[in-house]
């Protein structure tokens, strides 16, 4: 589809009316002169000007290479950096994607697009605003290459299953690695099946396939006695579900990778799966129907699992989802729902081609961030800046991601996630940790430390005086200082303090951070 880009008005920053350089509130924030960009062209589009010099803009080619806002309860993060950059996202026409930890997040985005008057572009997608999106599906009906391949299909259900034990307590143990790779090649047989068959893939049908499907040598000894073709094809389609898809890819023309398939599916449904050890079958079989029980009642049920009438692309023509399944209100099934969603948009966004550096910046939102971070945030920030997708996350402290990853080599996927995520905003914080990580990322620097001595002599009793002068390592930003930074509210008059720093960025005054003011009235 070709975009009209010049549709989109940029009313932004720059064109704010009753804006003083001299109001308290907006202190840091200023119009740049006349800018010359177009936001779905130039990466040098600015977002931010945080003071009058012209160095300290902060443009789209910061935004997309990933921001991460830090913040205690109450800091402001929210109503602070996190309001402001919304809507500088919102008046510049991006489109994009939020999820939604807490109840209000909605409304609040909501009301970001009313002030952006980017009110039609809104699309909420909640538990009862008809929208369903079945992920297996959308990955063999998507457009571009890899669509439908089994190996990708089954990696989102190995994704799924991988989330599901993080929110059960953490990752596979070495010894369970086994059941990790037996689960994975019955899925990719149940996958193999129903697309042969050319019935739905959703997880309803997947859990039927392995419910149905044959075990025991009983039924083998039984196959022998059929003496007629037309015994044999009752026999497979009055035996269960996954024979009878069997049937179905049999009586189909396939070509020769196809043939190929069906005889790796037929030889597992009808060879190896049945003769598996009973122990080792229900292994499997539990693994598998851990994996699908979310999407076989209730929310998941209902509009994760069967058809797909939203998909993420949506977003590159100037839309934005909310997804609006709090994790506050849904607990882990809005934490399943919205994970899916994010990981299909996320890819989505990576296959989307850049025809002559045109393209429509898209961002992901992710406020209370500890509940949907994984490991394909890390690989999806690597080719974020060239997909023009900005992801911004926000969290009250470092250690809700070390709780939350948990597992072997948490500090370093961590510390590899942050890595990644080139722009970093602290507010007010009473986190040990958080406040330390913060001051050795902003770092060290020399500065000149004077002291002077006084002694006695008591031979001549003539006092020595002595001066020295020598540089000293320190930090730049004590880990003390962000304990009492601006909080908003009332008390200090609606402004939110905080310290921002951009990786390769130095800003006018020479510094590789900046502290900055961000108002709650905007």
């Amino acid at each position: 589809m070709d975009l009209e880009f010049n549709d989109f008005s940029f009313k932004g920053l720059f064109g704010r009316k009753n804006q003083s350089l001299k109001s308290v509130e907006n202190r840091h924030l200023f119009p740049p002169e006349t800018p010359q960009f177009t936001p779905f062209k130039d990466l040098e589009y600015p977002l931010l000007q945080l003071s009058e010099n012209p160095v300290d803009r902060w443009t789209i080619a910061d935004a997309v290479r990933g921001t991460q806002i830090f913040g205690g309860i109450g800091s402001g993060k929210s109503s602070g950096s996190g309001k402001t950059l919304a809507l500088r996202f919102l008046e510049s026409g991006f489109g994009g994607l939020v999820l939604c930890g807490k109840p209000d997040e909605k409304d609040n985005w909501l009301e970001y697009a009313r002030k952006a008057k980017r009110e039609d572009d809104i699309i909420i997608f909640s538990k009862n605003s008809g929208h369903e999106f079945n992920p297996l599906q959308y990955e063999i009906e998507r457009e571009g290459e890899g669509a439908g391949a089994t190996q990708n299909l089954v990696t989102l259900f190995m994704n799924i299953f991988q989330l599901g034990q993080r929110i059960n307590g953490g990752e596979a143990k070495e010894s369970e690695r086994f059941w990790e790779n037996a689960l994975r090649r019955c899925i990719i047989r149940i996958v193999d099946l129903l697309k042969l068959s050319g019935e739905e893939l959703s997880v309803a049908n997947m859990a039927e396939v392995l419910n149905s499907a044959p075990t025991g040598a009983d039924y083998m000894e039984y196959l022998a006695t059929l003496e007629t073709e037309e015994e044999l094809e009752n026999w497979f389609s009055e035996s269960g579900y996954c024979t009878s898809c069997i049937l179905k890819a049999a009586e189909k023309k396939l070509d020769e990778d196809d043939k190929t398939c069906f005889n790796l599916v037929y030889r597992y449904f009808l060879r190896d799966y049945a003769k598996l050890a009973e122990n080792t079958r229900s292994g499997i079989s539990e693994s598998f129907l851990g994996i699908a029980e979310p999407f076989l009642t209730g929310l998941l049920a209902k509009q994760f699992a069967k058809g797909t009438n939203i998909k993420p692309e949506i977003t590159h023509q100037g839309k934005i989802i909310i997804l609006d399944f709090p994790v506050k209100e849904f607990l882990e099934i809005g934490i399943y729902a919205q994970s899916i969603f994010k990981l299909m948009f996320q890819q989505a966004t990576e296959r989307r081609k850049i025809v002559n550096g045109h393209a429509v910046p898209v961002f992901l939102w992710v406020d209370e961030s500890q509940f949907f971070v994984t490991e394909y945030d890390m690989l999806f920030q690597t080719t974020a800046r060239s997909s023009r997708a900005c992801t911004v996350f926000l969290t009250q402290n470092i250690s809700n991601y070390y709780a939350t990853i948990g597992g072997q080599h948490s500090k370093a996927k961590v510390d590899s996630l942050l890595g990644n995520l080139c722009t970093k905003i602290f507010h007010a914080n009473n986190d040990f940790e958080t406040n330390q990580w913060a001051a050795n990322t902003i770092g060290k620097s020399f500065i000149k430390v004077d002291s002077n001595s006084t002694g006695f002599n008591p031979a001549t009793l003539i006092p020595n005086m002595g001066y020295t002068e020598a540089n000293q390592l320190h930090y730049q930003v004590e880990p003390k200082e962000f304990t009492t930074l601006k909080c908003g509210g009332s008390e200090h008059g609606n402004e939110v303090e905080g310290y921002m720093i951009t990786a390769g960025k130095k800003w006018a005054d020479g510094n590789n951070y900046k502290q900055v003011f961000f108002s709650q009235t905007q």
